[in-house]
């Protein structure tokens, strides 16, 4: 497949073209290599790397990767974040840990992304099973007590907020007269969403041999040539000791959901780190109710958001975050080095 701006990476090629929407120059610094974008406007230049931007520095990223770090400079901030303990292996503490709070989140210490989390663990062969998957991406794991509610992530660009989105795991609803089979074939032939790039992919395929998948079905009772009850929910995933990465997420925008003291959370977390474009995961009920009111709280700070999913969410209103995010950084170049 020929890719016209060069780049195969689907955020880079948001970038390039909304880049080039804006009459601002921008192409891979390197021929081949994804990692960094070179933009100019009027002879100046400024090198991205995808929603790292050139103002980001070097401790607030590698803060960033730090859970411990980033939940330490959160709480000294006053802001919620659930009760959690690091360690190295499945001692006494952690077990108490778990006899606690009953549910609990196992990941790295220090990893991107979902790499070697795991969810809503509940019993200690489950624990030992979730700290060794951590314990391959570095020495020390932290477990965190595990917040029941839904998923959110809030965009902030230049400390203000961009965009909200919620994940879910992927569901299908009945309507009374389709099977679950036929419910996740119509499911799959909706998760492509055309973009100006083409077509993206919403929500990675649901696989009806999946193991994870027929164990979900199973423990609800609901076989794949059921006839679904209208209106009947059927999860296809269960998040329940599940490794977060294996899991098949839905987004919708809730941007406009968000409410006030919310909204000024996700900004005091992401002036906390000092991390200008930062993704903002908060787990709690309702976005739109605070979460110190609802016992949610904030699980982490990303400084390399992905913003694909505010741009083309599976439901709701697509935000252009791009532009936003390119705005901010060609307001910095035009003062970049004056």
């Amino acid at each position: 497949m020929t890719y016209p701006t060069g780049s195969r990476n689907t955020l880079n090629r948001l970038l390039i073209n909304k880049a080039r929407e804006m009459g601002i120059g921008c192409r891979l610094l390197l021929a081949g290599c994804e990692d960094f974008l070179e933009l100019s406007y009027k002879g100046r230049s400024i090198v991205i790397n995808k929603t790292r931007s050139h103002r980001l520095s070097l401790i607030a990223g590698l803060l960033a990767k730090n859970k411990e770090a980033t939940n330490l400079l959160l709480s000294q901030r006053g802001l919620p974040v659930p009760p959690y303990m690091v360690v190295s292996e499945t001692g006494a503490e952690a077990v108490r840990f778990l006899q606690t709070h009953l549910s609990v989140a196992v990941k790295p210490l220090d990893a991107s992304g979902s790499a070697g989390v795991t969810l809503d663990v509940r019993t200690v062969p489950q624990l030992e099973t979730a700290i060794q998957r951590a314990g391959i991406y570095g020495g020390k794991v932290m477990l965190q007590r595990f917040v029941p509610g839904a998923d959110y992530r809030v965009l902030v660009i230049d400390y203000r907020i961009a965009a909200v989105t919620e994940y879910r795991p992927a569901f299908v609803t009945g309507d009374g007269a389709s099977s679950l089979r036929e419910l996740i074939r119509r499911l799959n032939e909706t998760r492509i969403r055309q973009s100006e790039i083409g077509e993206i992919e919403a929500f990675a395929e649901i696989k009806t041999d999946s193991v994870r998948l027929l164990a979900a079905l199973d423990k609800q009772g609901v076989a794949l040539d059921d006839i679904v009850p209208a209106g009947c929910l059927v999860k296809l995933q269960d998040i329940g000791n599940s490794p977060a990465g294996e899991i098949s997420e839905i987004y919708a925008d809730r941007t406009d959901l968000i409410c006030p003291a919310n909204a000024a959370m996700a900004v005091e977390a992401a002036k906390a780190l000092q991390i200008d474009v930062a993704g903002i995961d908060i787990r709690c009920p309702d976005i739109a109710v605070p979460v110190t009111e609802a016992s949610g709280g904030i699980l982490e700070v990303n400084a390399l958001p992905d913003m694909i999913h505010h741009v083309v969410p599976y439901e709701g209103a697509s935000r252009d975050v791009i532009r936003i995010y390119l705005e901010y950084l060609f307001e910095e170049a035009l003062t970049w080095n004056r």
